[in-house]
């Protein structure tokens, strides 16, 4: 790190010597990666999985959490 960049969080000093080691190392963004048609149709249907999986008594489901934790 030089003095011009002394004041870069460690986390994204960190975030950006990977980013740049691998690009270096031959590979490229893909900020398209994931937007198929296929793959949004498959978070959708994993997002609708979940959402089935939601209790209908929330509050129950919360103090059960809670309980496990031993937190009050």
């Amino acid at each position: 790190m030089t003095d011009r960049r002394n004041r870069i969080n460690e986390d994204l000093m960190e975030m950006l010597q990977m980013l740049k080691y691998s690009i270096r190392g031959g590979r490229s963004l893909d900020f398209s990666a994931g937007t198929s048609r296929p793959d949004i149709i498959a978070h959708l249907e994993h997002t609708d999985t979940i959402l089935d999986s939601i209790p209908d008594d929330i509050d129950a489901y919360v103090q059960s959490l809670l309980s496990q934790c031993n937190v009050e």
